[in-house]
């Protein structure tokens, strides 16, 4: 099941063409975001420490990190999306960079990466030692040996959260704490370098359940396993819906030729999610009013909602309104020609019948009526 969640999500890029595989190296940039925020924890963002509202969009958020992630991912990145992340550095004004102490983490988990070959206690697990280099499952060596060798870091060590208890007048409230994140971010990361681009594709790829003291190797490799195939499906789903997304907004542009900047607009929007009018600018290099025009043009094709403050929202397909199709379009036309055919066959025989059947003509009667004072 794995290899062939793989395997599908393989042939899904490399077949894409330039637009989409654009458009799919944009959305794994901001799917590894999410997984940092997943990983790294919330942090503390914000006016007064306050959390983000678009914590997980990784064009909305308030949180600082953001830039160190994508910047980061700008100078090091695999080169299927060295390019995205340079473009989202710029659309979001990116400067701030990791501190010292979580750079020197980043390269611990690279030179774990570059060791070589999975020949520890979850490479054994899993079975890996036994397959080849043509496996499709090949690819997932270097982070299985990464974890091996990263298992006993106190520094990737990961604690479980605690029940605390909090004392209420009417009672008291079981509450869960998470445990503080500990280095795995930084595994995740380091697999979208340039120099580990195995995983290049999956965002996200290793969680931090798998450095858990309390797992033995067993479980420690299902977990790993069942966790790399629902995200491979997951990341094979987006770019299915990076297709037909993008397909329906083309379809709805296709007798707009003079906006041809409205398609970059909304490809731009089909990859990262809602924008302001700020992205677009810098996206596309035009000026506010430029950014308006494409703006407008979306929105009368019914692909995009304008809100306040220059967020431009994406419609969603289900509430577009579509061009009425004509009935015999439908697969009720079947139903309606034999009802058709049923009809005529009535007026048939009415008009045939041997006992001289005739039904009464509704205008006459209507006109005796009138005659007749209405009585």
């Amino acid at each position: 099941m794995l290899a062939h969640q793989f395997g599908r999500l393989d042939d899904a890029v490399h077949f894409a063409d330039a637009p989409h595989r654009a458009m799919i190296a944009q959305a794994s940039v901001a799917a590894a975001w999410r997984a940092f925020r997943r990983d790294a924890g919330a942090g503390d963002t914000g006016v007064a420490h306050a959390g983000s509202h678009d914590a997980a969009s990784i064009l909305l958020t308030d949180d600082p990190r953001r830039d160190a992630v994508v910047l980061w991912l700008a100078d090091h990145g695999t080169p299927a999306i060295v390019a995205a992340a340079a473009t989202i550095a710029r659309i979001v004004d990116a400067r701030q960079r990791f501190a010292p102490d979580a750079i020197a983490l980043i390269e611990a988990a690279q030179a774990a990466l570059q060791a070589g070959r999975a020949r520890g206690v979850l490479a054994g697990a899993t079975g890996l030692p036994d397959l080849d280099g043509e496996d499709p499952l090949h690819r997932v060596h270097a982070a299985i040996g990464a974890i091996d060798a990263l298992i006993n870091d106190p520094d990737f060590a990961e604690a479980q959260g605690h029940q605390a208890l909090i004392d209420l007048p009417a009672k008291t409230l079981h509450h869960h704490v998470t445990a503080e994140p500990a280095g795995c971010w930084t595994l995740n990361l380091a697999l979208l370098g340039e120099r580990t681009a195995d995983l290049s594709c999956v965002a996200g790829a290793i969680p931090r359940a798998v450095f858990r003291r309390d797992l033995d190797a067993g479980e420690r490799a299902d977990f790993l396993c069942d966790h790399w195939t629902r995200v491979a499906r997951e990341s094979f789903l987006c770019v299915q819906q990076i297709h037909r997304r993008y397909a329906r907004g083309t379809a709805a542009l296709a007798d707009r030729s003079r906006n041809a900047r409205a398609r970059d607009a909304w490809a731009l929007i089909v990859a990262l999610g809602p924008v302001r009018r700020i992205h677009v600018v810098r996206a596309l290099a035009l000026s506010r009013t430029g950014a308006d025009i494409q703006a407008h043009a979306l929105a009368r094709a019914q692909l995009v909602t304008p809100e306040t403050g220059g967020r431009i929202q994406p419609t969603r397909s289900s509430a577009i309104s579509r061009t009425p199709t004509r009935l015999d379009d439908l697969a009720l036309a079947v139903a309606t020609e034999d009802l058709d055919a049923s009809l005529a066959l009535v007026d048939r025989l009415l008009a045939t019948s041997p006992i001289g059947l005739s039904l009464p003509d509704p205008h006459a009667a209507a006109a005796a009526r009138e005659k007749g004072g209405g009585r």
